[in-house]
């Protein structure tokens, strides 16, 4: 999650238009945050967090 935090502006700069950065940006952070947010909770259980 770090490195993805880390090159979040490279990312948003280089995908696909016809989005604006802005939107591309938003879109990065909501997606991190969706992975983010359960990622506690499965580790103290036991489990994981699959990323596809």
């Amino acid at each position: 999650m770090t490195l993805l935090r880390a090159t979040l502006e490279r990312s948003a700069a280089t995908t696909e238009r016809p989005r604006g950065i802005a939107e591309r940006r938003h879109q990065l952070r909501s997606r991190l945050r969706n992975i983010e947010a359960p990622a506690p909770r499965a580790l103290e259980s036991g489990a994981g967090v699959l990323m596809r």
